[in-house]
């Protein structure tokens, strides 16, 4: 029971790993012993998030690059991976974004666009990386979702709102598919979460005030709320779950 979270050994691959929340994952497992490599487009962030997580841990965290819409680049990140460590254990799908737009103002341009990456890029890199743990009979899958997949939002979340919806299925059908080969595909959704990605919307006058008042704890989320549900999904202790989403908001979601 000692070492129920214990990830020494393990391999976790976290997309949009340079992140607020990515990034903050991908050090929470390192800190529990895992090996991590962080991924996104951009190179410079990610050399600087896995900079820090081996100064913090003493962990191997390394970089790489990856274009989740794109299946030959996913194929490629896999390959890299399994050149580096040999196998995968983990994968995070922190990748992800959103925009505000009225329903009746929403591009199909914008839309398109947002489901490539939220939706489509959840299934190639669970695919990519699921056939290799289908193959070797294990491994642990973690998606990021949001409580807006089950909660609708009039403020302009129309697109968002569906993606995560579609999130929390893909999670749920791969777990059921995958369950026979000793996978587990499970989701976390977090409430708002302050990060650079949000704060725009945090400085609306009146916003924060407005949503603190459907969050029984009474605060905004951190991503280092998101460590202990993402390390919990990786290890062992979550051996029996599988296709749930793990609700990480503060009791937004018991009060309806």
């Amino acid at each position: 029971m000692a070492n129920l979270f214990d990830l020494t050994g393990r391999v976790a691959v976290v997309t949009g790993g340079a992140g607020g929340i990515g990034s903050a994952i991908a050090k929470g497992l390192a800190g529990q012993g895992a090996s991590v490599v962080v991924t996104s487009r951009g190179l410079a962030g990610l050399e600087e998030t896995a900079h820090e997580i081996t100064e913090a841990t003493g962990a191997t965290a390394v970089p790489m690059t990856v274009d989740v819409s794109d299946e030959k680049s996913v194929a490629t990140l896999v390959a890299a991976v399994l050149d580096r460590f040999g196998k995968v254990d983990i994968l995070v799908n922190a990748h992800g974004f959103n925009f505000k737009a009225q329903a009746l103002e929403l591009s199909i341009e914008q839309w398109k666009k947002l489901m490539d990456v939220n939706v489509t890029g959840t299934i190639i890199t669970c695919q990519q990386f699921g056939r290799v743990m289908v193959a070797q009979k294990r491994g642990k899958i973690i998606n990021l979702s949001s409580v807006r997949g089950v909660r609708a939002n009039a403020g302009g979340n129309t697109a968002y709102c569906a993606s995560k919806a579609a999130v929390d299925m893909i999670t749920r059908c791969m777990a059921t598919e995958w369950a026979p080969h000793g996978v587990n595909v499970n989701a976390i959704g977090p409430a708002l979460i302050a990060t650079k990605l949000t704060e725009k919307q945090m400085q609306e006058p009146g916003r924060v005030e407005k949503y603190l008042r459907n969050i029984p704890w009474g605060r905004l989320g951190r991503p280092e709320d998101c460590v202990g549900a993402a390390i919990y999904l990786a290890s062992d202790a979550s051996d029996y779950i599988t296709g749930q989403i793990l609700y990480v908001d503060g009791g937004l979601t018991a009060i309806g």
